[in-house]
């Protein structure tokens, strides 16, 4: 009888050190698994070569930039309603006023070669030919997405859009536009950055409805800048306030973060020749030689 007690107290002591064994394998692997998403997060140094700032005529607040393929040019929109067209040089081109519009980002159809601006507190999407720089249509982006106001009425905007063209899409393509937001508290606006679907195949109207399709929320704040990066299909988003450069896939998962150059970057743009621009709301256009592993 002695013998059995024995016998069951030692099963026990092993079936105890065993599961303490088990926990802290767990343990350990949790913390290990953290060490490594913190260390996934943390930004590296975006590699470049600085070429400089290639502003050769005054622009008072740039808020985007883009480059079209078809011209060979940078188009930049600044936050008092004027657009200008500049060579990869920084000679300018053409500057026009589009209607005092607040414009906070811009980009191009490369299919048509026609320009799209971003404007702030109407949460639109103005269509503006580009040799001309004439108003064509504008589009309303509508507010919610599945029930929730992602892009707030009276909130901070629609601050940067780029487009992401696709010629199985009816549309050829759709917009992906984030929301400036300084805040991650839940009940706040959110950093949030949405793929939008405007009718720009299938209507004529002069004024039609764009449709939030897919939104993801950011953990970093103040999206100022996006632009499509063709040769890799990511997203790749700018912060100003945290001085970000933030690689992302189409499905929103973050696949890099690097450390963003100069101050006070309101725009990003790539021309598939191996050059970055960066605009400055302080005026200036930084030139880069894009280092990225590619």
């Amino acid at each position: 009888m002695v013998n059995l007690m024995s016998y069951k107290r030692v099963l026990l002591v092993i079936l105890i050190i065993g599961i303490s064994g088990i926990l802290v394998y767990f343990l350990v692997r949790m913390e290990e698994s953290k060490i490594q998403q913190t260390a996934e997060s943390r930004p590296i140094d975006l590699p470049y070569n600085w070429i400089g700032d290639i502003t050769k005529a005054h622009i008072a607040e740039p808020s985007g930039i883009t480059y079209h393929p078809t011209r060979k040019s940078l188009f930049i929109g600044d936050d008092s309603g004027i657009v200008y067209e500049i060579k990869p040089d920084g000679t300018r081109i053409q500057a026009k006023g589009i209607n005092e519009l607040d414009i906070e980002g811009i980009t191009v159809d490369p299919t048509t070669g026609l320009l799209y601006t971003a404007i702030e507190d109407d949460e639109s999407i103005i269509e503006i030919d580009a040799e001309t720089l004439t108003v064509q249509r504008e589009f309303k982006i509508i507010r919610d997405f599945k029930g929730e106001q992602l892009l707030k009425k009276g909130g901070m905007g629609v601050e940067a859009i780029t487009f992401v063209p696709d010629a199985s899409h009816p549309e050829g393509g759709t917009f992906w536009v984030g929301n400036q937001s300084f805040s991650l508290k839940e009940n706040d606006e959110p950093s949030v950055v949405c793929e939008v679907v405007v009718p720009l195949r299938s209507a004529t109207d002069r004024k039609a409805e764009g449709t939030i399709i897919n939104a993801y929320r950011m953990d970093f704040i103040d999206i100022s800048g996006l632009v499509y990066d063709t040769q890799d299909d990511i997203l790749i988003l700018i912060s100003d306030t945290t001085n970000l450069f933030v690689e992302m896939n189409r499905q929103g998962t973050i696949l890099s973060r690097y450390l963003l150059p100069g101050n006070e970057q309101e725009g990003v743009a790539l021309d598939g020749l191996g050059y970055m621009y960066i605009a400055q709301e302080s005026g200036e256009i930084i030139k880069l030689g894009d280092r990225r592993l590619r």
